[in-house]
């Protein structure tokens, strides 16, 4: 911190200071709030999984402590962070494509890489910085006071943000504050995070390969693929091959359904295959005269994939026992229908 003359004065006049900070203050939580908006929408839009989207704005006790910890002489200036959003996200691989959607939606004043290994304060922190405004071509009278203001935005996976948490909490800014008895661990520790987002990002591709080849597997070779134990990601894929007009099905949607799967006992995709071939006239006649409602607009809708698996289990099960829990209004609706359903071969 420089202790000159001049800023011993000018920190004396601290209480204006405060007062013009306390005076844009709410300008850059609507910042915050708006830029945090904008990054969630499109995030979605561009398909991307991240874990969470948070904003802050800085406290006055915060401000102020910053700017006389760094002897800054203009801290509303010379502070970029005030108004603060972090994007925490799953996979490595996916920070290309977080990158473009932040220059694309933002003016990036600066980016910061601390992801380089070459940075010599990183001391295990990693993630990517960006000093952003709004774009000017923006148009909505609310940005008129938020245009000239800069919001800091970080960028980092879930276990760089760990990371950052931990060594927050044991309060160690760089490698010089670090006793020597414990550095050893520290830097098996950071090596440790850094491997494990590696091996995620691993996972993740084997996934997505895993998925590729269930396609084409469909496509080539069905009765194999339908021959195949029933895991999570080969029924999603089947649930979209049978029913592709009706919608994706959510992992949330499909974890719960295969628990009932198994439950009732089918273990193979063909089981289910050979359900829903037996009982699809019967479903559809369902569909026709008590169409499903949708619970937000109550307008009659679809049934969804996996509302079509459950309904042929349901028509499919003389033993209604055994399926899952059916309303006795339903039990009687399934009875009504029940004489279209294709016999056992």
């Amino acid at each position: 911190m420089r202790s000159d003359d001049a800023l011993d004065q000018f920190w004396q006049n601290e209480a204006h200071i405060m007062r013009a900070f306390l005076d844009i203050q709410p300008n850059y939580d609507k910042l915050a709030e708006e830029v945090a908006y904008i990054l969630e929408k499109r995030l979605r839009s561009a398909g991307i999984e991240y874990s969470s989207v948070t904003r802050r704005t800085k406290s006055a006790h915060s401000f102020c402590e910053k700017a006389k910890r760094r002897g800054l002489r203009d801290p509303l200036k010379e502070i970029t962070d005030i108004a603060g959003v972090r994007v925490v996200f799953l996979y490595k691989s996916d920070r290309k494509a977080i990158e473009t959607v932040i220059q694309e939606s933002f003016e990036v004043v600066k980016k910061v890489d601390k992801t380089d290994p070459n940075e010599p304060d990183r001391f295990g922190y990693q993630a990517l910085h960006f000093l952003i405004r709004l774009r000017k071509e923006a148009s909505c009278a609310r940005y008129d006071d938020l245009r000239e203001l800069g919001c800091e935005i970080q960028v980092r996976t879930i276990l760089q943000d760990a990371w950052a948490i931990v060594a927050h909490h044991l309060s160690y800014k760089d490698e010089a504050s670090v006793p020597k008895e414990i550095m050893k661990n520290l830097n098996a520790l950071s090596g440790v995070f850094v491997t494990a987002d590696n091996q995620f990002n691993a996972v993740r591709s084997e996934l997505e390969a895993y998925r590729k080849k269930l396609r084409k597997q469909i496509s080539e070779r069905k009765q194999d693929f339908l021959g195949q134990r029933i895991d999570l990601d080969n029924l999603i894929e089947y649930l979209y091959w049978r029913f592709p007009n009706r919608g994706p099905t959510t992992r949330e949607a499909g974890e719960a359904l295969l628990l009932e799967l198994r439950e009732l006992g089918y273990g193979k995709l063909e089981d289910i295959e050979l359900a829903v071939s037996r009982s699809l006239k019967a479903i559809e006649a369902i569909e026709k005269h008590h169409p499903p409602i949708n619970k937000f607009t109550w307008e009659a809708t679809v049934y969804s994939p996996v509302g079509m698996v459950r309904l042929a289990i349901k028509l499919t099960n003389e033993d209604n026992s055994r399926a899952s829990d059916v309303p006795e209004s339903w039990s009687l609706r399934i009875e009504e229908y029940r004489h279209l359903v294709i016999p056992k071969p």
